[in-house]
């Protein structure tokens, strides 16, 4: 995607010059905070722990990553083996775990959020294993672990993946789950997985869960005249994101504008108001 947007952006703006480094939402917010990048992919949970300084940015709280564009919906998406008795988190308690790696989203985020909703931490879980995604699912595969979970797009490649070796089930987030983890982040927004989406994967009804939205954010101190260029391009653009992630096919500019709730950087608030994507 970073890709792609620096494409659209070039092309429009070649004077930009918009180069891609790699990166991930915590790093992304954490080099903002540090003037160590001027735009950069993150995630709306990031967002609001970095500006009340909880989560992993407790003691260094920043108002300098402001939002730009809103892209698709990093859906929460825990999977157990369908023929365990595995049917809520409360169930993993003791279970072997296969985990995202330290300092990622998709355990910061997603699995001690998630726990701690639920009265546990990473303690109480079994064995865990640490790993990119790819060797989670391999861990649940050979029964070296009873459980996978990852804010990814929808539908995941692992979760195709490991549906492949074994039907499987997804466990379902409870409303007062949800309404634990607003209290605790207000940048997660209700999600359902649509029935049929895992059907070939043993999975036939819809499922509730949650997501944070990937968002592109800038620094409090690039200039305006450069993100409402930047906000332009890719709003203007958007259709040749759907090449990259299907989450992005016939996305709509006013769903690109809509920060939820997040601060606007003056140049996309200007770019947004001038397309009429926002209330004068």
């Amino acid at each position: 995607m970073a890709a792609a947007a620096s494409q659209v952006v070039n092309k429009r703006y070649p004077e930009l010059n918009v180069q891609v480094e790699p990166g991930a939402a915590l790093v992304n917010m954490e080099k903002i905070r540090n003037d160590k990048a001027d735009i950069g992919w993150s995630m709306t949970t990031v967002m609001a722990d970095a500006q009340k300084g909880e989560g992993q940015f407790a003691g260094k709280a920043t108002d300098k990553g402001l939002f730009v564009a809103n892209f698709y919906p990093n859906v929460w998406q825990l999977v157990v083996p369908a023929n365990s008795d595995i049917k809520s988190v409360k169930d993993l308690k003791g279970q072997p775990v296969a985990l995202p790696a330290r300092g990622n989203t998709s355990l910061a985020a997603g699995w001690e959020y998630l726990l701690k909703v639920n009265g546990m931490t990473l303690n109480d879980l079994g064995a865990k294993s640490y790993g990119p995604v790819s060797s989670n699912a391999e861990a649940v595969k050979n029964r070296q672990a009873m459980a996978a979970g990852w804010f990814t797009v929808v539908p995941a490649s692992f979760v195709l993946d490991l549906g492949s070796a074994m039907p499987l089930r997804v466990l379902p987030v409870s409303d007062e789950e949800f309404a634990a983890l607003r209290k605790l982040n207000s940048g997660f927004v209700r999600y359902t997985i649509k029935a049929g989406t895992y059907k070939d994967q043993g999975v036939t009804d819809a499922v509730q869960t949650f997501q944070s939205p990937t968002v592109l954010i800038a620094s409090s101190n690039t200039s305006p005249e450069v993100i409402y260029k930047i906000t332009k391009a890719i709003v203007e653009g958007r259709d040749e994101f759907g090449n990259v992630t299907s989450e992005m096919k016939g996305v709509k500019a006013s769903d690109m504008a809509e920060s939820l709730g997040m601060p606007y950087h003056p140049g996309a608030e200007k770019y947004y108001r001038e397309a009429g994507l926002l209330k004068q």
